[in-house]
């Protein structure tokens, strides 16, 4: 679907909005956390669950989990905002395409006669012998 010129301010806007988010992430972490709970059977026969205990990196401090969970979040976040920031980008790119198109093309319709095959030019009968 093509943009209308005017969208310009507006894709501008979204461009400036999607930077400001971006400049907010600080911290980022790649990964995941995955939790390990564990059944234990004591010696009475009763079963007792133990856990989470992270796996991965298998973190030993449990205090770092919700640090960690907040960092990996964090970039998901960045990997979203940078994805609209490209489609906002790839608009702006087609709008600019556009627009250098309009200039160049008389009337802004788009159609080229120069490159048109002898048959096709204005002027000249179907049937010249070239």
């Amino acid at each position: 679907m093509k943009k209308p010129l005017s969208d310009y301010p507006n894709l501008q806007h979204q461009r400036q909005q999607f930077l400001q988010q971006l400049s907010g992430l600080q911290e980022l972490r790649r990964g995941s956390l995955t939790e390990q709970f564990l059944m234990l059977k004591r010696k009475d026969g009763s079963r007792v669950q133990r856990g989470p205990k992270t796996i991965s990196q298998r973190l030993t401090d449990p205090a770092l989990v919700p640090l960690y969970r907040q960092q990996i979040q964090a970039l998901r976040q960045f990997e979203t905002v940078v994805d609209g920031l490209v489609r906002v980008g790839e608009q702006l790119s087609d709008l600019a395409v556009a627009e250098v198109v309009q200039k160049k093309t008389p009337g802004g319709t788009g159609t080229s006669r120069r490159g048109a095959s002898p048959r096709q030019r204005p002027g000249r009968p179907a049937d010249a012998g070239f």
